[in-house]
């Protein structure tokens, strides 16, 4: 009867075994997974020329965003040289395009004025292209 228990065990152990085998793949899903691996392979390349590409522009971004930074710190820096020129004044006026000395904050920056008067003054920032970068005026 051992001998009887151990072949119904075998058999038993046999019969797990073979329920514990992997399935075996469809027939009719292969094609659709081939199909799936070769989109999710020009997906991944995709994303990846696009994160190329944000960082070239990531790069553009932050060298225009410092521009406009140092355009705005010399835009507010020579509004308050003209401001303190005006309350140092006994006729409480502006200087004259002569009378300008640009604050360092505006070394290397363009300055255009567009008006320059006793009583008011509207002056721009620009970029080598001409677009205006910052720009102040008063009153």
């Amino acid at each position: 009867m051992s001998g009887m228990k151990v072949g119904l065990l075998l058999l038993a152990l046999l019969l797990l075994l073979g329920a514990c085998r992997p399935p075996q793949p469809d027939p009719q899903a292969a094609p659709q997974i081939a199909a799936l691996s070769a989109r999710i392979g020009t997906l991944e390349t995709e994303v990846a020329e696009l994160k190329a590409g944000q960082r070239d522009s990531n790069l553009a971004n932050s060298d225009d965003v410092t521009a406009r930074a140092a355009a705005q710190n010399c835009a507010i820096a020579l509004a308050r040289a003209l401001e303190l020129f005006r309350q140092g004044s006994l006729e409480s006026r502006y200087p004259t395009p002569s009378q300008v000395d640009l604050p360092d904050a505006c070394e290397d920056q363009r300055v255009g004025w567009q008006k320059l008067e006793a009583q008011q003054y509207t002056f721009a920032v620009t970029n080598g292209d001409g677009q205006v970068l910052a720009q102040q005026s008063e009153p």
